[in-house]
């Protein structure tokens, strides 16, 4: 952890790229109880900011219906 230390990485980027994995996660759960792609849903809940909308996204949109 000397990186936080010496100021090269800031603790609130550390603690943001943990929190992003953690969305990313649970973007990936929702997709793939609803029916959707849960690889793009990991790849959405990465991205900083997009992260938010993306998990809103995913816990309103519906079920996938079996034609």
């Amino acid at each position: 952890m000397d990186f936080l230390r010496d100021g090269s990485v800031h603790a609130g980027m550390l603690f943001y790229a943990v929190f992003s994995i953690g969305i990313s996660v649970v973007c990936f759960l929702l997709a793939k109880d609803k029916g959707r792609n849960p690889y793009i849903a990991v790849v959405l809940g990465l991205i900083p900011g997009l992260n938010y909308l993306a998990i809103a996204y995913y816990i309103g949109v519906s079920k996938l219906g079996k034609v």
